[in-house]
């Protein structure tokens, strides 16, 4: 596997967890210490705080979601990725569906397994 096809699998792993409301997949994904700095909303750092913010939303509605990379750049054991995400989320008390979609620089650094493990994620919501 190249390491774009593993970068990518990581973010299929993330999103795939995501819409199977999972959870600890998701964290599975992450450096223990990742941090996450999303519009309008506070920082959020480490493997707990994936879990308090991401919860929530998981339990408030059925998501869909997905990755555009747009470029892609390797820093010895630190990957840059810079894309569009896009989804749905189909509210479970009204029905009501949202279309949430942005720019969104991650971050991943090479563990000691040689996995790649998220350590930010910058986020920027509108239209790409």
């Amino acid at each position: 596997m190249t390491e774009r096809e593993e970068i990518e699998a990581v973010i299929s792993a993330w999103n795939n967890g995501l819409d199977a409301g999972d959870i600890e997949a998701m964290v599975a994904t992450c450096h223990p210490d990742t941090m996450t700095v999303n519009e309008r909303q506070p920082v959020t750092i480490g493997a707990q705080g994936i879990r308090d913010k991401y919860n929530p939303r998981i339990a408030a509605a059925e998501i869909t979601s997905g990755y555009d990379i747009e470029d892609l750049q390797f820093f010895g054991d630190v990957a840059v990725v810079s894309g569009r995400f896009y989804g749905t989320m189909k509210m479970r008390d009204t029905g009501e569906v949202r279309n949430p979609e942005g720019r969104l620089v991650l971050v991943y650094q090479r563990d000691d397994t040689g996995a790649w493990k998220m350590i930010l994620d910058i986020d920027n919501n509108g239209p790409a």
